[in-house]
């Protein structure tokens, strides 16, 4: 087959799948008209958005970020973008050419002790949540923390109340033990959205095999992604490229199955750093860092320039949602055949939501 007949089969399986992306790293100041016109060129129906995207102990904020994200989806609502809390939503996307919003929250301190609010947060559209990001907060301790004790009482009083209201469990920010205990303890399944497996980059944020076996074991799936810093900790991310990312693909494929495999790309196109902002990062979260990152790093902050970009960092051979093509083509040369490839770039996903979700 030539190449030109080999693109255009790429562009026929692209344009029929279901993609959808199960953690966008899009800040609300950056979800805007051109952001969307970059979704739907990528052909992804769905992303999943998160409020707020990194732990936070106050209500207020999170209530009032929440009501910006509100405001932003109002004014979209011209492009055919829409909050969705049902596989349905997702799927009359895809028929309509439009873009589903997920809601969730990568760290719930901010509802502090009263569970009850976990119902306040559904009924305004919240499908899925993390117990923690990075730090030890009152339901139990992140993959940032020196120690690792797992849920707390309140924690495994969260997980039920999750359940009951068929809010989704994600647990790529959890520590080890606390991920286990979730996983144990929760009667639906739950999900690593957007983590990597250890066997081959032994990062923090990424998990053990063991996890992977255990979460899949009761129905949920990994969420490979693909940033640099979970791919490949030994080269700079300039020297990675999506090939590097299918070998974690691979992996979960040969541990586990096809059936247990997503993509979520924590990818913010627009969004930057300053200096400041590094080092404030490297003094909050020293372990989380590595050579390659920070290389890239001090490269900026020795150039004088004033912002460096997160894909310049994390995925320098991605720099929009709008290049998402680039995974089924990936996929069809690692291999994998139009269904599982389908599979992988959504359909996996929309399986677990409507078993959590329900209709």
């Amino acid at each position: 087959m030539t190449r030109w007949n080999m693109e255009n089969k790429i562009i026929e399986i692209h344009k029929k799948l279901t993609i959808v992306d199960g953690l966008s790293a899009v800040y609300p100041n950056e979800f805007n008209k051109e952001y969307i016109k970059n979704v739907k060129k990528g052909g992804i129906t769905a992303i999943h958005v998160t409020i707020p995207d990194i732990e936070c102990f106050s209500l207020e904020k999170a209530v009032d970020e929440l009501s910006y994200w509100f405001q932003r989806l109002r004014a979209l609502e011209p492009y055919n973008v829409k909050l969705v809390t049902t596989v349905k939503g997702i799927r009359d996307a895809k028929e309509n050419g439009g873009v589903a919003i997920i809601l969730g929250s990568q760290g719930v301190g901010f509802i502090g002790l009263d569970l009850k609010r976990l119902e306040f947060l559904a009924r305004l559209g919240m499908k899925t949540m993390q117990p923690t990001y990075q730090q030890r907060n009152q339901f139990g301790d992140g993959c940032g923390e020196k120690t690792d004790v797992g849920l707390s009482n309140l924690g495994i009083q969260w997980v039920k109340e999750m359940n009951k209201l068929n809010m989704l469990i994600s647990l790529s920010h959890a520590g080890y033990k606390t991920s286990m205990d979730v996983i144990d303890i929760s009667e639906d399944p739950v999900i690593f959205d957007h983590s990597n497996p250890k066997a081959l980059c032994n990062h923090p944020r990424n998990i053990t095999d063991e996890q992977i076996k255990a979460c899949t074991e009761k129905g949920g799936l990994i969420g490979l992604c693909p940033l640099a810093m979970f791919v490949n900790t030994e080269k700079d991310p300039t020297e990675l490229d999506i090939g590097d990312f299918i070998n974690h693909i691979d992996h979960v494929v040969e541990l586990v199955g096809v059936d247990y495999v997503s993509i979520g790309t924590d990818l913010a196109e627009e969004h930057f750093q300053t200096p400041e902002q590094i080092l404030e990062g490297r003094r909050m979260f020293p372990a989380l860092g590595y050579k390659g990152s920070r290389n890239v790093e001090d490269e900026f902050l020795k150039s004088g320039r004033k912002r460096l970009y997160f894909y310049e960092k994390h995925m320098p051979w991605m720099s929009s949602t709008s290049e998402m093509s680039i995974f089924t083509e990936a996929l069809i040369n690692r291999g994998y055949s139009p269904q599982e490839t389908g599979k992988i770039l959504g359909e996996n996903l929309l399986r677990v939501y409507e078993k959590v979700w329900g209709s």
